[in-house]
């Protein structure tokens, strides 16, 4: 599965970036998709409201990763 890891990266630049990544990555057949967010609330909940308005869901991974989050289509 490949990885996105948005450490380093500031809120308003991720709410900025993320929906073409998205697309991007999905045109490219690449989901689901791991979201490296580390434990921000503040940046999985970016993260959350940036998928929805693409229609794509939001998963924790299988192994409970509390820092990743999974995007599938």
């Amino acid at each position: 599965m490949k990885e996105i890891d948005l450490h380093g990266l500031g809120h308003n630049e991720v709410k900025n970036l993320l929906g073409n990544w998205l697309i991007l990555e999905c045109n490219k057949g690449n989901l689901p998709l791991k979201l490296i967010t580390g434990n921000s609330s503040r940046m999985k909940k970016i993260v959350h409201k940036v998928a929805k308005e693409f229609e794509f869901k939001v998963s924790q991974p299988l192994d409970s990763n509390a820092g990743v989050l999974v995007i599938r289509e």
